[in-house]
């Protein structure tokens, strides 16, 4: 039987009913100081994105690369979120990738919804990790240092920054209350919907072996960590949701670090990986659908399928080629004219890709229509 982690089983417990007892008393008895609601909302957007642009696309996957000064408040801000230290929350992550699903992945959803939100967390004893998947961060003095002080800087950050800027402004309590532990609690649950909801939640265009899945709303609810079945397909990337509609606020403050000089070698996944992972998933699906049919039926499905995902591959490719090409050529002087033939033939290539996945699309939406008929038929 396993045995409770009773510090962290007290804390999860004790901070929602803490917030919800003395959040009604005090906006009894003190109302709602716009001030204090403003630094929550700050604070509460820059302690959740250093969980999900620091912990875990910097150091639990290296997705890219961020300056000191980056690193450090990454750091600071993520410890105020009572997450643990960045080391043992990487390390808890990469089992999860490793063995997704499988009984080594600490918050597996195949034992339940809420064991992945947090009830994993109640029989994790985090002092007894000993850190064997994460050479590289026991090798960052900065991450070193964050894991040995993290307690301490938790109060600080956690508790002690709201605190004193409520002091200076004449309302401790206030400034405590938001900032500190309504925004721990909802910090917490946020984070803990990527382990539950985006296992449970939305679909799977990339991999359907993966309990993880793409929903815009828990990407709404987790600052972009609702692609999550693109993620775990292609964890090495700095995004989460690779098209540009995409709602991921952590990406776009990835992009915006970049473009100051704070971000460097940002990875990205080809174009043309990113959409041959799509197609695999398509044909299996469809595949699956028409399994019962007959052997030849079945082998004019493969033909066609194969066929036009050929069609749709060469369009990416192209695509891919050319947009390699013209950011390349952005770096360097003197290549005006060959700049403006490039992008004419990204407009053409452009054109034929998505002439090439709507003709996939169809075929898709065909081979469906054709079993439900069949099987309608036979009915």
């Amino acid at each position: 039987m396993k045995r409770i982690n009773w510090i962290t089983a007290i804390f999860l417990i004790a901070t929602p009913i803490g917030a919800l007892l003395w959040g009604a008393l005090h906006v009894r008895s003190e109302g709602l100081d716009p001030r204090a609601l403003a630094f929550f909302a700050v604070y509460f957007v820059a302690t959740s994105m250093s969980i999900t642009a620091g912990y875990h696309r910097l150091f639990a996957h290296r997705a890219y690369e961020a300056r000191p000064l980056v690193r450090a408040v990454y750091l600071l801000l993520g410890a105020a979120t009572f997450q643990h230290s960045a080391l043992s929350w990487s390390s808890d992550h990469r089992l999860h990738h490793r063995n997704i699903d499988r009984d080594g992945d600490p918050y597996n959803v195949r034992k339940g919804f809420w064991w992945a939100h947090m009830g994993w967390l109640l029989f994790t004893d985090h002092k007894k990790s000993r850190f064997e998947n994460v050479p590289d961060l026991q090798s960052d003095w900065m991450v070193v240092a964050q894991d040995r002080f993290y307690l301490p800087i938790a109060i600080a950050m956690g508790f002690g920054l709201p605190l004193a800027i409520g002091a200076a402004l004449g309302n401790p309590w206030g400034f405590l209350l938001w900032g500190g532990l309504i925004r721990v609690v909802l910090g917490h649950h946020t984070t803990f919907l990527v382990n539950s909801l985006a296992h449970t939640l939305g679909r799977r265009p990339y991999e359907p072996a993966f309990s993880a899945r793409d929903s815009f709303v828990t990407a709404v609810l987790t600052f972009g960590e609702g692609y999550h079945n693109f993620h775990h397909r292609f964890a090495s990337d700095y995004r989460n949701g690779v098209r540009r509609f995409h709602w991921d606020p952590t990406k776009w403050l990835i992009r915006g670090l970049e473009g100051i000089g704070l971000a460097s070698n940002l990875r990205r996944v080809p174009r043309e990986r990113i959409m041959a992972a799509r197609l695999r998933s398509d044909r299996a699906r469809v595949l699956a659908r028409v399994q019962e049919s007959s052997h030849d039926a079945v082998a004019a499905v493969q033909r066609q399928a194969a066929e036009v995902s050929a069609m749709v591959e060469r369009a990416v490719a192209r695509l891919g080629e050319l947009e390699r090409e013209l950011l390349r050529l952005r770096s360097l002087r003197g290549t005006t004219e060959h700049r403006r033939a490039v992008r004419v033939d990204l407009k053409v290539a452009r054109r034929e890709f998505r002439d090439a996945w709507r003709r996939w699309k169809e075929e898709l939406a065909r081979f469906v229509e054709a079993r439900d008929g069949a099987g309608t038929a036979t009915a």
